[in-house]
């Protein structure tokens, strides 16, 4: 039987697939997108969950490549009464499933008021494929469970691409910089395999830190920040731990005061400009309540993980298999078995945002 680590495992396959079929997969848009090229000056992602964690993640790339405005929203929110649309935005919706209620909601929403509206989704004959003007397959195939992990890699790097081909076509990006990208994006599945393998064992060194905390925070900069909300997510849905994930500046704003021993605080370090501030907050939460954590390029101490990143401005990919694998192992620590079909009836009883 499948397990959710195989779909982990699995990342670095998906991500060469959509690489090397997005000429095909992007054809559709590139199309519906001819007669506007000129006109658009705003680029929308929407998305609920996973699709919205992936838009949080992918935002300032999409917006650095396309050399548009862009912005992040959830769909029951941006459908609020006296809401105002940019009658020139390009309206992004992603759901892998193509089921979502609320995002089908939108869709036909905006699509009757004549905006500009594309989908991503699993597969053409998905509920949102059909109600879309303009439909891209994110080729990920069909994920066997519900706690996405290949969906929010394939959200990501579609969501990336496609400001890549705005880019492109608005000549915002240069022949150059466009095959720069390309060739970043190309180098993180080996870059992933390795860094899930570090990640099991990093993982089982600190298992026991992780497993007696009363919550894990995940914190991070940039896209970074997108990862940090999808780890939270990860960590209520896999192993069912209370989990927030926080812009490490926003996170260092009020929720710092509040940090004890009893919360683990994750902290994703890409290098960056942030550096210094990330590591700072590590030392606190390790020195001061001996209950914090480091991935990324530069650590503190021997307890953290080092991570070789390879991707460039992909390197939110890299990151992601680290909160991944820390969910799935927490989950089956804890006695969860994930990999067994899990009766919500009684939920759904209540609601459903699935059709």
């Amino acid at each position: 039987m499948a397990t959710i680590l195989d779909c982990i495992e699995r990342i670095p396959s998906v991500i060469e697939e959509i690489l090397k079929g997005q000429e095909k997969a992007f054809g559709s848009f590139m199309e519906y997108m001819r007669e506007r090229w000129g006109k658009v000056d705003e680029v929308v992602l929407i998305g609920s969950g996973t699709s919205g964690t992936a838009a949080a993640t992918s935002l300032a790339f999409v917006e650095k490549t396309s050399g548009l405005p862009a912005k992040a929203v959830f769909p029951n929110d941006y459908m609020k009464e006296g809401r105002v649309y940019n009658p020139h935005a390009l309206h992004v919706f992603t759901s892998q499933t193509g089921t979502s209620k609320v995002v089908c909601q939108l869709m036909e929403h905006l699509r009757d008021g004549g905006y500009w509206c594309i989908a991503f989704t699993e597969a053409e004959d998905t509920r949102l494929a059909k109600i879309s003007p303009c439909h891209i397959c994110l080729n990920c195939g069909k994920e066997e469970f519900g706690m996405r992990t290949i969906g929010y890699a394939a959200s990501v790097l579609n969501q990336m691409l496609l400001g890549m081909k705005i880019g492109i076509a608005r000549k915002h990006l240069s022949t150059e910089q466009y095959e720069l990208y390309q060739r970043q994006a190309q180098a993180v599945p080996d870059s992933h395999k390795v860094i899930t393998r570090q990640a099991k064992k990093w993982f089982e060194k600190n298992k026991f830190q992780i497993m007696n905390s009363q919550c894990v925070i995940f914190t991070g900069a940039g896209a970074l920040y997108g990862v940090a909300q999808e780890a939270a997510v990860k960590f209520w849905e896999m192993p069912q731990v209370i989990s927030m994930g926080y812009e490490l500046e926003e996170g260092m704003h009020g929720p710092n005061y509040g940090y004890n021993g009893n919360h683990c605080v994750v902290v994703l370090n890409d290098g960056g400009c942030e550096s210094e501030k990330a590591l700072s907050l590590a030392r606190f939460c390790k020195e001061a309540l001996h209950n914090g954590l480091v991935a990324g390029c530069k650590v503190v101490d021997k307890s953290d993980l080092l991570l070789d990143i390879r991707g460039g401005d992909f390197s939110c990919l890299e990151f992601s298999a680290v909160p991944q694998v820390m969910a799935y192992f927490l989950a089956t620590g804890k006695g969860r078995d994930i990999s067994k079909p899990i009766d919500h009836t009684q939920m759904y009883s209540y609601f459903s945002t699935h059709d």
